[in-house]
């Protein structure tokens, strides 16, 4: 089965791309947290949503999985 998702019109060809293999996987292998934020939003922000996120996470007893992008 095939889900088709509208993105909005200015979002580029890498971000449509990027929601695409994130849902991909979500739904293969996880059940990720997403947070929708502005297009204005600090990495400062940011950080604190995902900051508070994990802590939800943690204190429901379940395990945050690390990004293994960043991983060396």
């Amino acid at each position: 089965m095939n889900i088709e998702v509208a993105v909005p019109d200015d979002w580029t060809v890498g971000q449509t791309f990027a929601v695409q293999q994130l849902l991909q996987h979500a739904v293969r292998n996880a059940q990720p947290v997403i947070a929708l934020v502005r297009k204005d939003i600090t990495p400062e922000q940011l950080q604190d949503i995902y900051r508070r996120i994990e802590e939800v996470i943690c204190e429901a007893g379940l395990e945050v999985q690390p990004d293994l992008s960043t991983s060396s």
